[in-house]
């Protein structure tokens, strides 16, 4: 028999814990593309043994994940995560058993009753051409392994030039005409300076801290990046894309 679309929706509602897979090289839920129906999938499992037994499976083809485990309470956030990253299915696995459903059935999400000024910004398309993109480029094979690496990178620079982005500021106590952009390190000690695809993923970054934030399209970043920055970073928190000036410069054209 299996299970019904019916009993995986209840369980994905209802259910006191679930686990999800996670890519280790976003940090952000693990998509797979159906090669016929071409639905976008989030992997969710009703057993840490489950999820261990999946990853196995795709650590075979060189796929390295993590299991996430989310509460009853947290499934709002989780869904809404999903939302904001273009995913629009969710494979339940339980046992042997596996279902498919479309995430509207099992939480909806409607932000056009928000008068636009006030709708959160969120990208998804950019979120998930970035996805597929960094989990291909970012598995630890020969780059001859790689699947599709020139369509997904022309998919996910054509959302990287139409889209907009967050950038946060904080404002001196003291004096608040002082602005400070925060930045970030990386091994060599380079400065890096962060941008965001959507609220979700600012807010990782923020964490609650009252900022400041502007919003601007791509072209816009050559001119607002610090002096001393070596580059910016795309969702530092996310897929973690890093660009020098000469690669925004380029995406741009």
């Amino acid at each position: 028999m299996g299970i019904s679309k019916e009993q995986a929706v209840k369980e994905l509602q209802n259910r006191e814990f679930v686990f999800v897979a996670y890519s280790q090289v976003t940090r952000l839920p693990y998509v797979t593309c159906d090669e016929e129906t071409f639905n976008d999938q989030a992997w969710v499992f009703s057993t840490e043994e489950g999820i261990k037994e999946y990853g196995k499976k795709r650590l075979e083809d060189k796929v390295l994940l993590m299991g996430m485990r989310y509460e009853k309470k947290d499934y709002p956030r989780f869904y809404g995560t999903l939302y904001a990253i273009g995913v629009n299915t969710v494979i339940w696995v339980d046992g042997e058993e596996q279902c498919e459903v479309d995430l509207e059935n099992i939480a909806k999400q409607d932000l056009s009753k928000l008068p636009p000024e006030k709708r959160p910004l969120l990208n998804p398309a950019l979120q998930l051409s970035g996805i597929y993109f960094m989990q291909e480029l970012r598995r630890p094979v020969k780059n001859e392994e790689r699947r599709n690496m020139r369509e997904l990178e022309e998919e996910f620079v054509a959302d990287l030039r139409k889209s907009e982005f967050l950038m946060v500021m904080e404002v001196s106590k003291d004096d608040p005409k002082k602005i400070n952009i925060p930045f970030l390190k990386d091994k060599k000690d380079q400065i890096l300076q962060p941008v965001f695809s959507d609220v979700m993923e600012l807010e990782k970054f923020t964490k609650g801290k009252k900022m400041r934030v502007a919003k601007l399209p791509f072209a816009k970043l050559p001119e607002v990046m610090l002096e001393n920055a070596a580059a910016y970073v795309v969702n530092p928190m996310g897929f973690n894309l890093v660009l020098n000036k000469d690669q925004v410069k380029k995406i741009i054209g």
